[in-house]
């Protein structure tokens, strides 16, 4: 059963249109709002429709234990250029789950990695098993798709057959039409890795530790990686990450804590590998990297990848010979955060022109938010 419980209005201050927005509401004043004055004596869900159509509108309640904030109503939505959209928030005593346009999972069949997707791009990390061969490396893995079907499940077991079989043709590195694994990571920092800057040098952490998921879509995924300590610029330092993954984006939102037995500033590089000859640039004046990488696969295209850092937030960009980085000072046990992610020339990214622009209207919406106000019920 469902009850109209409040009116929420949603405004784009931008000339451009927001195409799959995902706009966070805090839980508080949805509760408020709604005259739910607990959550857990409150509706099980929400049911949103825009007023004028009708048309539902996708919702997730994501606990902000993930980073450390309130709880949040998150809406997933389409805005025009400077339009606004009026939405009905309905009380839903027994909300139906969408399909999930977010995925991940522990692959404990192969290395314990840890993979994650949306509609748009795959990634995923390497875990100790792998460590435990020798085959060490801390960076950010891409697998590039063309289209908006998962594909890490079906990846993993088609390549475990082709091992069965000793079929090449099956490995995930191999185009299947869907897509492949072509990003070389090796000891670069792969799509967004960090690593402490010790004297012009990056000194990186091995593999994942430990993984845990702490929310499963439908909009939003998110989890924490764990590393183990390691030592550098003179320190025994460890990082935990907590990784957010929107329907629709290309980009993660990471959250990173480095902890260690001090109070002294760690510099963090926040990195992109390069693969020569491969176009980097700085944008957003300095906000933003933006890598066109060279094929790894003749066939493969080129792979983009991008970091973007938070409005407010600067750093120092440097470029060695695998990574181009940008440096963050940080204290121990602060948390900072930054976005990073790819782009693929054989799905919808086809020139670097096109990348750079995704990033730089990537930049403005995080400064420019999706504005709202609560309206009396009429």
């Amino acid at each position: 059963m469902s009850t109209l419980a409040a009116v929420l209005i949603l405004s784009n201050p931008l000339p451009f249109a927001r195409s799959g927005e995902v706009v966070e509401i805090p839980m508080s004043e949805v509760l408020a709002h709604t005259r739910w004055s607990n959550p857990r004596s409150g509706p099980k869900g929400f049911l949103v429709r825009e007023q004028a159509t009708g048309a539902p509108v996708m919702s997730q309640i994501y606990d902000g234990e993930a980073r450390r904030t309130s709880d949040r109503l998150l809406l997933l939505v389409d805005l025009e250029a400077h339009a606004t959209v009026t939405l009905d928030v309905y009380s839903d005593e027994a909300p139906n789950r969408p399909p999930s346009k977010v995925f991940a999972r522990s692959v404990p069949e192969r290395m314990d990695d840890f993979a994650w997707e949306n509609d748009k791009v795959a990634y995923r990390v390497y875990g100790p098993a792998l460590e435990a061969t020798g085959e060490i490396g801390s960076g950010i893995d891409v697998w590039s798709k063309r289209v908006p079907d998962f594909v890490i499940n079906g990846w993993y077991q088609r390549d475990l057959e082709g091992q069965r079989r000793h079929d090449a043709a099956m490995s995930y590195h191999v185009d299947n039409g869907q897509g492949l694994d072509s990003y070389k990571v090796g000891t670069s920092r792969g799509c967004g890795g960090t690593a402490v800057w010790d004297d012009g040098k990056l000194i990186a952490s091995n593999n994942v530790t430990t993984s845990q998921i702490l929310a499963d879509g439908p909009i939003r995924v998110a989890f924490e990686l764990r590393y183990a300590p390691w030592k550098a610029a003179g320190l025994k330092v460890d990082e935990i990450k907590v990784v957010e993954l929107d329907a629709g984006s290309h980009m993660n939102h990471w959250y990173s804590q480095f902890h260690a037995a001090t109070t002294d500033k760690i510099t963090v590089a926040l990195g992109l590998a390069i693969h020569d000859p491969a176009q980097v640039e700085q944008l957003g004046q300095g906000s933003i990297i933006s890598v066109w990488d060279s094929p790894q696969l003749a066939n493969a295209g080129h792979i983009a990848t991008g970091l973007v850092l938070p409005p407010a937030t600067s750093g120092k960009f440097a470029r060695l010979p695998e990574n181009a980085v940008l440096l963050l000072p940080t204290e121990a046990g602060e948390i900072f955060d930054y976005y990073a992610g790819a782009g693929w020339s054989q799905a919808d990214m086809p020139t670097a022109a096109a990348w750079k622009a995704y990033l730089m209207e990537y930049l403005e919406r995080l400064r420019h938010p999706v504005t709202y106000k609560w309206k009396a019920k009429n």
